[in-house]
């Protein structure tokens, strides 16, 4: 197990490759910043020093690996090393493997099955930076190459179908939350049709939604479902709910302004199928969500007088009380003053 200064040492990387790939507008440093956080984050998966992290780690790598491998063969195929030259000189195909490419190292349909395997090797706090800033350099090199690309439409639908499928039949809390990543992954993709913006505050939502989700599980560490409806403690699954339907999108939480904002402006695009798919992968989505809190929340568990009832301290409770309470008020704001 690295111990906390060494964590700390490859943090750094972690963040410096995504904002170098993200500040980019060579093709060259865009890819050096990619390999400097993957660089970064293999060492994290490696912290706890179990088979199954292991195993998580070494099919990280070699799925980013080769993605990358791919990514760098795509713009040298271009001849260019300007992002800009890139968008405006090179030839269809190019474009298209640079694009599925990048898909292949965010976890998007149909080259998502990596990520839920993975992810269920490794520990909550690396699953968080998984599904949240591991996506931050990847979605912006999207962003900046033909963001209205059909084939973005494409991937968008089957990432909404595949996450919302996958996720039926988990018991795993991890893999719910990965199947639930890739579900958001088309919320994503769908936004950058309208614009370069709106999926940057799209995946700050999420991230806070997420995170407040997995400060909820960490502590407790609860791995599966039935963890969750055997916890005796209301208020912990009082904030679990209310996450999850936040998670979910479902109105006046925090997580549905801006799923109602990419469905407003898609329909003014005349992209109903888009939406429609959208919408029902929601639904699908909020099942399973559904599913985690409802036998802790409204079945009545057997108390046990000798057993105690495990609490946060109260240095976890209000940080996660106030996460909560101001994304349901902020939410109920804006929609008042729209």
């Amino acid at each position: 197990m690295l111990t906390l200064p060494i964590i700390n040492l490859f943090s750094l990387p972690l963040i410096l490759g995504t904002m170098i790939t993200m500040s980019s507008s060579s093709w060259l440093m865009a890819w050096m910043g990619l390999e400097m956080n993957l660089m970064g984050f293999i060492p994290l998966i490696s912290t706890h020093s179990n088979k199954r992290a292991s195993e998580a780690s070494l099919k990280y790598f070699l799925i980013q690996t080769i993605a990358s491998s791919t990514f760098l063969f795509s713009f040298l195929l271009s001849s260019s090393f300007s992002i800009i030259q890139f968008t405006m000189m090179t030839p269809w195909m190019i474009p298209f493997m640079v694009i599925l490419t990048l898909s292949v190292k965010l976890g998007a349909a149909p080259f998502h099955m990596w990520l839920p395997t993975v992810a269920e090797g490794l520990s909550w706090t690396n699953c968080l930076i998984l599904m949240s800033w591991q996506k931050m350099a990847p979605l912006s090199i999207i962003s900046m190459i033909f963001p209205k690309n059909p084939l973005i439409i494409i991937i968008a639908t089957l990432s909404a179908i595949s996450g919302s499928m996958g996720g039926l039949n988990q018991t795993s809390l991890r893999k719910i939350l990965a199947f639930s990543s890739i579900s958001h992954m088309a919320w994503m993709l769908s936004s950058m049709l309208i614009s370069k913006m709106l999926w940057l505050f799209y995946i700050f939502i999420y991230s806070i939604i997420i995170s407040s989700i997995i400060l909820c599980f960490a502590p407790f560490n609860m791995l599966h479902i039935n963890q969750v409806s055997t916890n005796q403690n209301k208020k912990l699954n009082s904030l679990i709910t209310i996450n999850l339907l936040s998670l979910g999108g479902l109105p006046p939480f925090l997580g549905f302004l801006p799923k109602w904002l990419i469905m407003f402006y898609l329909l003014q695009m005349n992209m109903f199928l888009m939406v429609s798919i959208l919408i029902i992968s929601t639904l699908i989505n909020l099942y399973y969500y559904t599913r985690i809190s409802y036998s802790s929340l409204l079945l009545i568990n057997s108390n046990n007088k000798w057993m105690k009832t495990k609490t946060p301290p109260l240095t976890k409770q209000l940080p996660l009380s106030m996460i909560s309470l101001f994304g349901l008020i902020t939410s109920m704001l804006t929609f008042t003053l729209l």
